[in-house]
């Protein structure tokens, strides 16, 4: 399964705003999959929102979701650390009901009891405080509010996930209530999950069977290339490869396979600690 968040250290051509090697983008391709687990994520809080809402998201990135959720929330307040990202939502995401703010998730610039709901999501890595940041969206919180919060689970976690430098603090399903229960009187967990039936799930289902059936051979070939001198290791890869039917690795299929994947493709459920991207709802 690819990992909930992309690693590239480069600019995205055709990127907005300029990459920082963690913020998700819409519209790019080989991010498909990526981009469509976080729009999910817009897309359940949206189903759980009172049209009279109104909304508080901390870490709004490019701001494609916080304009999914002014069409039914009273008001959305998107904040971001990076100015860049700020600017570029203002200019490309215009509502009435919605505003971008460059704010400090670790000190908002809001009254105490200034909304119903505020949402992160995959942000809460991001702190190496995490109970600073808890206590600033509690008192921001007006009471019976909630705060929804989603996070890759760092027990269904990839290799490279676990590697990611973006990430200061990585949560199981356990230490995700814990902390939010120090702040909050009422926390529910739930966790993303495939819908087993969808065909684009199938389908990836069997490409990355594949994937997997091959990956010791193409590790044995790269541990026989390395052994060979530069210039004979870089001809000698191509027809070792082909040997097993292996021309592009990762293979294509799967990639496209992967990146098929819709958000509707993803549902909440439990048991949270079963699921790779856990999903917080916790009440003041």
């Amino acid at each position: 399964m690819p990992d909930m968040h992309a690693h590239h250290h480069h600019d995205e051509p055709g990127s907005p705003i300029g990459f920082t090697g963690e913020r998700v983008l819409p519209d790019i391709p080989e991010w498909a999959w990526c981009f469509q687990a976080h729009l999910f994520g817009y897309e359940d809080l949206l189903r759980r929102l009172a049209p009279n809402a109104h909304v508080l998201e901390i870490g709004c990135g490019e701001g494609y979701g916080a304009a999914r959720l002014s069409t039914k929330a009273a008001e959305v307040v998107a904040t971001d650390v990076a100015p860049d990202a700020v600017a570029h939502a203002r200019s490309k995401y215009l509502r009435k009901n919605l505003t971008f703010v460059t704010s400090d998730a670790k000190k908002l610039p809001f009254a105490d009891h200034s909304f119903d709901v505020v949402c992160s999501l995959q942000v809460i890595e991001h702190f190496t405080d995490t109970d600073v940041h808890l206590s600033e969206v509690a008192r921001v919180l007006r009471p019976g509010g909630w705060h929804y919060v989603t996070t890759p689970n760092i027990d269904k976690m990839g290799e490279a996930e676990k590697e990611n430098p973006y990430h200061f603090r990585d949560f199981t399903a356990l230490e995700l209530q814990h902390a939010l229960e120090r702040h909050f009187a009422d926390v529910t967990l739930e966790g993303m999950f495939y819908v087993e039936d969808s065909p684009r799930y199938r389908a990836m289902q069997q490409a990355e069977a594949k994937e997997a059936r091959l990956r010791p051979k193409v590790k044995a070939i790269e541990k026989t290339v390395a052994r060979l001198p530069g210039a004979v290791r870089v001809r000698a890869r191509a027809p070792l490869r082909a040997l097993i039917g292996v021309h592009t690795w990762p293979l294509p299929e799967a990639e496209a396979a992967r990146n098929a994947i819709r958000a509707e493709d993803f549902y909440a459920g439990t048991p949270a600690e079963d699921s790779f991207c856990l999903i917080g709802v916790a009440q003041k």
